[in-house]
């Protein structure tokens, strides 16, 4: 099964979550990897699951302890409601679900998780999807057809075949049906062939027996009822602990009993905590990592996951000097990427010119980008030349004797590109002797800047997770924004891509998921259009660093051996990552 998904249009919704693509790209840009083998290491920690010796292996306690990132308050939220009730603890994805989860290769492509299969007929306006028989809650209740169009009924709003106010149908044509147990059909007002991306990304199942008469948005959850394999066993602000329910429908490591969550603490905290056996495995990686954290014991390890997201620098195809297609060209060959990358050291990769990761998308690149970005010193100053731009003794460029400074600015709340921008400007300097300030900026002064076009360069996210739609999706130039507009964000609606890009953005929410030659050829027409017009420059393929011990547990893989992205959150991810854990050798 080959889908590649997100909805047709932009309206007051959003796009179902590709905001929230974009949002924790930024959060996941200082992850990194590298390193040994496996997630774990034993801790001493009060109470759990009772020892278990396996012959040849590490006595073992059962227990896999996770550092997770906690807020200012150094405690855990008390919520375990993912769609409200205020902040969530960690932990949400031993508990929820989703129909489907995402490959983290081949494209994105969806793999069958609480359902077995989805069709599409009616031009893509109807979904039929068939579920698990065998799939219980962890209250002992089936899992049934009712919990998803209970779900997906609170997600897509009424039904209907009227416009609103601004002109948008109604998700839905009509109310989701349940002709049996297994089996949902939901109707579309419109053609959504792409739609199961984002669901399975951010909208997990809920049981309609137990959240049906419930405030869904206010209401805090203190046990949560899911289909995962984790069933809550004791709360505190400090640290949560899970059992492992015996009676899962999926597969997780038979020596495992129970997950205990604690906070990570800083970076270097949590390098310490593991190192020293008190915590297993964590997500994350602060600069050096590779060369730091995994040389501090022999046990220590990271690998780096890559999620299909790009991060990257934009340029201002609405103003200055980087209308010109030829500086920006310029600009994006005359920085080492390479260079960029391994000054980070978190393991980070460098995608295509083309914003995709050169893995995950392997099979859909176009030939000729399918390599990671690579400079050419002399193509950029032949590109300058010959648009008659030249850089002055100042080291600004200069065009029909006006003189135009750049800068570069940066959210400063991320340590690897704190490290690495600074970096990148230096290599303009030597390569192009052009100088550009680099400005980092404190959240709350660079986000409303980004979103007004106050900028020349700026660091953002340019490709989001999750399929060639999701990928190039932002840039559909359904409306161009003006210097100022503050509901853009960055140059997603002030570079006009070109009509046929455009257009084939449109062709892949039309094309059926099973139809993977044509949707590779239109996701290759968006390719084309980023390498030559250059709206951005792809600095990181995004995704998340683990950092972990293998003292008692083992097992991790490395990216090229899996299918799916382990860390501590995202749905069915930690799910399928507890499955690969196995107590270590003696």
């Amino acid at each position: 099964m080959k889908q590649r998904t997100i909805p047709t249009r932009f309206d007051r919704r959003s796009v179902l979550g590709l905001g929230a693509a974009a949002l924790t790209a930024t959060a996941l840009a200082a992850c990194g990897g590298n390193g040994g083998d496996v997630a774990g290491s034993g801790a001493s920690d009060s109470g759990g699951a009772g020892a278990r010796d396996t012959a040849g292996t590490i006595d073992n306690d059962g227990i896999l302890r996770l550092g997770a990132t906690v807020g200012t308050s150094n405690v855990f939220p008390e919520n375990f409601n993912v769609y409200g009730g205020g902040d969530s603890a960690p932990g949400n994805a031993l508990f929820w679900e989703t129909l489907f989860r995402i490959s983290s290769t081949d494209g994105s492509a969806l793999v069958p998780n609480l359902a077995e299969s989805v069709e599409y007929t009616e031009g893509g306006t109807v979904a039929t999807y068939v579920l698990r028989d065998d799939v219980t809650w962890n209250d002992g209740e089936r899992f049934t057809s009712k919990d998803v169009a209970f779900t997906y009924g609170f997600i897509f709003e009424e039904p209907g075949t009227e416009k609103d106010a601004d002109g948008n149908l109604p998700w839905l044509a009509k109310a989701i049906e349940t002709p049996d147990e297994t089996t949902v059909v939901i109707t579309y007002n419109e053609p959504q062939y792409t739609e199961d991306l984002p669901l399975s990304l951010y909208f997990p199942i809920y049981p309609e027996h137990v959240y049906k008469d419930l405030d869904r948005q206010n209401y805090q959850d203190k046990d949560p009822v899911g289909t995962g394999p984790g069933r809550l066993s004791k709360f505190s602000g400090q640290q949560i602990e899970i059992e492992i329910r015996e009676d899962y429908w999926g597969e997780v490591s038979p020596e495992l009993t129970a997950v205990h969550i604690v906070p990570s603490g800083t970076a270097g905290n949590i390098e310490s905590q593991i190192t020293q056996g008190k915590v297993d495995w964590s997500q994350g990686g602060a600069p050096g990592v590779v060369k730091n954290f995994v040389t501090m014991d022999d046990h220590n390890g990271y690998f780096y996951y890559p999620d299909g997201s790009t991060r990257g620098i934009i340029m201002a195809t609405h103003k200055g000097p980087c209308q010109d297609v030829a500086v920006r060209r310029a600009l994006r060959a005359g920085a080492d990427m390479g260079i960029v990358a391994e000054a980070a050291g978190i393991a980070y990769t460098v995608p295509s010119v083309t914003g995709l990761d050169t893995g995950i998308y392997a099979e859909m690149l176009d030939p000729e980008f399918a390599e990671p970005l690579t400079p050419d010193v002399e193509a950029a100053k032949k590109e300058l030349a010959d648009a008659g731009w030249t850089i002055n003794d100042a080291g600004n460029l200069e065009k029909d004797g006006e003189e135009h400074p750049l800068q570069l600015t940066i959210q400063n709340d991320n340590p690897a590109e704190m490290t690495t921008m600074p970096i990148v400007v230096d290599q303009w300097s030597k390569n192009l002797g052009l100088k550009v300030a680099f400005t980092p900026l404190p959240p709350d002064v660079f986000g409303p800047a980004q979103a007004k076009g106050d900028y020349d360069l700026s660091l953002w996210t340019t490709n989001a997770a999750g399929g060639a739609f999701q990928a190039f999706t932002m840039y559909m130039h359904t409306k161009i924004y003006d210097i100022g507009d503050e509901t853009a964000d960055g140059n997603y609606g002030r570079w006009k891509m070109p009509d046929e890009a455009n257009d084939a953005i449109m062709a892949i929410t039309t094309t059926p998921p099973d139809k993977v030659d044509e949707i590779t050829e239109h996701c290759r027409v968006l390719q084309r259009a980023v390498a030559d017009e250059a709206p951005y420059i792809p600095v990181q393929s995004n995704g998340a660093g683990g950092m972990f011990s293998t003292k008692k547990w083992s097992g991790l893989k490395e990216a090229s051996e899996i299918d799916y992205f382990p860390r501590v959150d995202g749905y069915n991810n930690l799910v399928r990552t507890l499955s690969d854990v196995a107590p270590s050798k003696k």
